[in-house]
């Protein structure tokens, strides 16, 4: 089973790449009903909507427009759990072996279904989000690989400690995936939106490479998606849960995203780890992480229509949520 959907994802990873030209709106011309995204009412809201919920506790977020504004909780840079988010920067690594010529696509290794390649691999990683394809991969870059990134990258909040999961095929004892540091993978948002950024200045990897992430990130599914629920344009994104109805305390739900829309792409992390006495919890944070999306999208194309069929204009009329969390922001 796991063979054939590593098949249908390659087709669809080549469909896009044959048919889409979805990576660079930001080159091409932007309409003038645009304008200029108030993102100091965006800032509000957000933290309106966080507050309404009384999330501000284990809530945080960021969002950039790659060019005049970047605006961030107060709480980003604190690091919290990763959970499958982790495997967006397991990639990256990936990526930069093969520019450095250490190994190709075409490489096998032993990765979840047997003896396949490394694109195969990436494929299960990122497009069913396969905890097994994520070791192999891991095991292959080197864990210690994916920290030297964040250091590099300046990503000062986020570390990989380990990535073990003894039923995988290919598993050796010990567990090559541990990097010696004590505490969980960790990510902040302040680190994701800047790290998103870097790869979408191109600073990170080549064109080449650059375009391959975006194009495998299009069909990572498995969980809901926060950020790109409600946006009818395509989003490049990874999620990541520990969900409170897998008895998880306590519990996670993220997702990390580049989204093409009509008026330039953005950037945007959802980050949400909390303690829970509901075991609804998943639903609730779910819901708030799709508002949120959905806000961020319609500051961004302000005539749109989201998913659900809403205007824009009416969603930027409604009434600021209270009571607000607070945030920093900044521009440039």
């Amino acid at each position: 089973m796991k063979f054939l959907i590593t098949i249908l994802l390659l087709c669809i990873i080549n469909f896009v790449i044959g048919e889409n030209n979805l990576l660079s709106s930001s080159s091409s011309i932007i309409p003038s009903e645009c304008g200029n995204p108030n993102y100091q009412k965006l800032e509000s809201y957000i933290n309106g909507l966080v507050g309404s919920y009384g999330y501000c506790n284990g809530t945080e977020w960021g969002v950039t427009d790659f060019k005049s504004f970047s605006i961030l909780s107060e709480n980003s840079q604190n690091s919290q759990q990763t959970a499958s988010t982790i495997k967006l920067w397991v990639l990256l690594s990936v990526f930069k072996d093969i520019e450095a010529g250490l190994y190709t696509l075409e490489k096998q290794i032993e990765c979840s279904t047997g003896l396949i390649t490394v694109e195969q691999c990436i494929a299960l990683m990122i497009g069913v989000s396969d905890n097994c394809a994520t070791y192999s991969l891991t095991a292959l870059t080197k864990i210690e690989s994916v920290n030297s990134l964040f250091s590099e990258l300046g990503m000062n909040d986020s570390q990989f400690i380990e990535w073990c999961f003894s039923t995988c095929v290919g598993y050796s004892d010990p567990c090559p995936n541990v990097s010696g540091g004590s505490g969980n993978n960790v990510l902040s948002s302040h680190d994701v939106i800047h790290g998103l950024t870097l790869l979408h200045q191109g600073s990170i990897l080549n064109q080449t490479m650059t375009e391959m992430t975006y194009k495998y990130l299009l069909t990572a599914h498995g969980w809901q998606p926060m950020i790109g629920y409600y946006v009818p344009a395509p989003v490049a994104h990874k999620s990541g849960w520990l969900p409170a109805d897998e008895g998880f305390d306590p519990f996670t739900e993220n997702d990390e995203a580049i989204v093409f829309s009509e008026c330039g792409d953005y950037g945007a992390s959802i980050m949400i780890t909390r303690d829970w006495s509901n075991p609804q919890e998943d639903t609730i944070a779910l819901e708030l992480g799709a508002l949120i999306g959905k806000y961020i999208y319609c500051t961004m194309v302000p005539f749109g229509n989201t998913n659900d069929g809403a205007s824009c204009s009416y969603i930027l009329s409604q009434p600021i949520p209270t009571p607000s969390c607070t945030s920093s922001s900044s521009s440039s």
